[in-house]
């Protein structure tokens, strides 16, 4: 009875202050009330920081829990309903769900320097040094650098293979920063989220949308917090496994 009482107390506590429950978390209680105390204050740490607030620390999690190396659909699903109760437009719901589609590119930052490295080896490289590009290549490269404020490496490989590809993702990824719901620094912020989850950990991004971020105007510690957001996705193996764990 009385353990019982406590299991009751601390799921209501847990409710109140984050504003959700579900079977998940119901069963991580009963078979392991340490963790689940623990994975409490674990998740109340960037809350309790105050760096971002509730609403930009549920689009934080939008975006980890959307993005494609995760897509965990029912997180995501919490998140989004989450981040609406406590105020955020649906247009900033949107604005997030598209800056985390931008990881997709990350199949050609990675893939083609490595594929161009290859055809050097074979002999069949083409030349991707600047002198090489033409006029409208030229003009895409400046586009890019005058919409996003920056320019890696990566992307000259990308420009000189495919050209096309580099225009129509330019165009599909300048969708949220035309349209400009969310600010700037929180953009990037986003940005950082998907690149350093767990499933992810494109270091290069980091790095680039890191010191974007701080120029935009973030915080070392609003980083810090999105980057401590990204990792709680790890308890969702405990969460998801002790769910289907055969119950008494």
């Amino acid at each position: 009875m009385a353990k019982d009482k406590c299991h009751r107390t601390l799921g209501d506590e847990f409710a109140n202050y984050h504003g959700y429950w579900s079977r998940e978390l119901e069963a991580l209680l009963k078979i392991d009330i340490e963790y689940f105390s623990l994975y409490d204050k674990l998740l109340r740490v960037t809350l309790e920081r105050k760096n971002l607030s509730a609403v930009q620390q549920e689009l934080i999690h939008v975006a980890v829990a959307g993005q494609v190396t995760y897509l965990n659909r029912e997180a995501l699903r919490h998140h989004i309903k989450r981040a609406e109760t406590l105020g955020a437009t649906e247009s900033e719901i949107v604005e997030t769900l598209q800056l985390a589609s931008a990881l997709g590119t990350h199949s050609m930052l990675v893939g083609v320097p490595i594929a161009h490295e290859v055809f050097e080896e074979l002999g069949v490289a083409q030349d991707i040094s600047e002198a090489s590009l033409s006029v409208e290549q030229l003009a895409l490269k400046q586009r890019f650098i005058a919409d996003r404020k920056y320019w890696t490496p990566h992307w000259d490989a990308v420009l000189a293979y495919s050209p096309e590809y580099f225009e129509a993702y330019l165009n599909l990824s300048s969708v949220p920063w035309v349209r400009n719901t969310l600010d700037d620094w929180f953009k990037e912020l986003i940005y950082i989220a998907i690149d350093v989850a767990t499933t992810h950990l494109f270091t290069v991004g980091i790095r680039t949308h890191t010191q974007k971020a701080i120029e935009y105007g973030a915080t070392p510690g609003q980083v810090i917090d999105v980057m401590s957001i990204a990792s709680t996705i790890g308890s969702h193996t405990a969460l998801a496994g002790m769910d289907l764990l055969p119950r008494n």
